[in-house]
């Protein structure tokens, strides 16, 4: 048989392990689903402020799941970015269970001024919570992308506070 031939059936061969194993990987790995719990302010400082975004998390793995980190950005409905942060500390999703994890996010003035203008039509506002987990796995370290939307009322006396 010539080389060539002999090649290209080692390299047909190769692809289809790797095809193989990068389905058994698919199988063996569920995503997580992510839920928000709760959006609570946590402080107005003079640069700013700090809101607290609490996820639900479900690891529906046989398996536990540790969380390199995650990045997110709060923002109204409109997509106008209000905050943004990164999770402090890894930590570890228990397997067949969930875990409650409370992300901080920091806010600017400008990000808390377009929140009071919301919330000033009908208290509440409308935001879009959106971002990625970073698994930290023997497979790799895959992104679990994320974008969650809801409603939250801020303390009213925030709200007055931005004309």
């Amino acid at each position: 048989m010539p080389p060539h031939i002999r090649v290209s059936r080692a390299a047909i061969a190769a692809l289809l392990v790797l095809c193989a194993c990068s389905r058994i990987a698919e199988r063996a790995f569920a995503r997580p689903t992510i839920v928000i719990r709760a959006v609570k302010l946590k402080s107005v400082g003079l640069t700013g402020g700090s809101i607290v975004v609490a996820l639900a998390i479900a690891n529906p793995n046989p398996y536990p799941l540790p969380v390199h980190r995650a990045n997110y950005v709060f923002a109204l409905k409109d997509s106008t970015e209000v905050g943004r942060g990164e999770s402090a500390a890894p930590f570890t999703l228990p397997a067949h269970d969930s875990a409650v994890v409370e992300l901080p996010v920091d806010v600017s003035w400008q990000g808390l001024r377009f929140a009071a203008r919301d919330a000033s039509r009908d208290g509440t506002v409308d935001y879009l919570f959106k971002g990625t987990v970073t698994l930290d796995t023997p497979l790799g370290n895959p992104n679990v992308p994320f974008e969650l939307v809801g409603r939250f009322t801020p303390p009213p006396a925030l709200v007055r506070s931005f004309p």
